[in-house]
């Protein structure tokens, strides 16, 4: 028979001071709003041959299932094994504005900027100088020259934040080949490049386009050398060139 089906008048102890009688749905309300703790509180009706801890009472507290210890649920990590990597396409989705200037951005600022502030300072020269004069016209002009080098400096830094790498890359502008090397990326290369280094369709277009007009460069190049070779190779060439050299040497001669 369980303690709940014994007479209804129950005694208890709370913080060492007993309590009751009350009746065992009174009792269930003290569990209810725990007041009543089962290891440390005590509980008895007639019948019991001694004081039982709360907890024992049939029927007086719910009983809930034991939890499912966690290693059962995850296998042990190893806490030495490095950290699994993010794959490009988490990477990519769970960043999606990068910071900086897009690669859009980048182009219409360096390429296509300066030839319409090119226009437009030419269409705007003339209304300019009949309002400020001749003077102060040349003055602005010089400041409009220097335009679009301050708009594509400031797009060229932006651009390298958006790839991913540190401004001061943008020195590498005045380095030979590696100049050519952070031209490919900012020309072609998407957001994020540095992190992922994954070119998307339109990346992959501008990046043959850019190449084609590198090595066109180089052959330009190397064919201009050619020919001025070639040049100094011509007997005529050198007679005139002699020739030059000395009516300036007379002439500066002369009293």
């Amino acid at each position: 028979m369980s303690e709940a089906s014994q007479p209804d008048c129950w005694y208890y102890t709370r913080e060492g001071e007993r309590l009751g009688p009350v009746t065992f749905a009174e009792l269930r309300i003290q569990v209810e709003e725990t007041l009543l703790n089962p290891r440390l509180d005590m509980v008895w009706t007639q019948g019991m041959a001694e004081w039982k801890p709360a907890g024992e009472i049939e029927g007086l507290f719910t009983k809930r299932p034991p939890p499912i210890p966690q290693e059962s649920l995850t296998p042990p990590t190893d806490p030495y094994a490095p950290p699994k990597l993010d794959s490009v396409a988490d990477m990519m989705s769970r960043i999606v504005d990068w910071p900086g200037a897009r690669r859009r951005g980048f182009l219409m600022a360096t390429i296509l900027f300066p030839l319409v502030w090119q226009g437009i300072v030419m269409l705007s020269s003339g209304f300019l100088t009949q309002q400020f004069g001749v003077e102060i016209m040349g003055i602005i002009a010089i400041g409009a020259m220097f335009v679009p080098v301050l708009v594509a400096i400031y797009f060229g830094l932006m651009r390298l934040v958006n790839l991913g790498m540190s401004r001061w890359w943008y020195l590498a502008n005045f380095v030979p080949i590696l100049n050519i090397w952070l031209g490919y990326r900012c020309f072609a290369c998407p957001a994020g490049y540095a992190y992922h280094k994954k070119l998307d369709g339109v990346g992959v277009a501008l990046a043959i386009f850019y190449w084609l007009l590198v090595v066109l460069g180089i052959l330009a190049i190397i064919v201009a050398i050619a020919m001025m070779l070639g040049a100094l190779d011509n007997p005529e060439l050198q007679q005139q060139f002699f020739d030059a050299f000395s009516t300036a040497r007379e002439q500066a001669t002369k009293p």
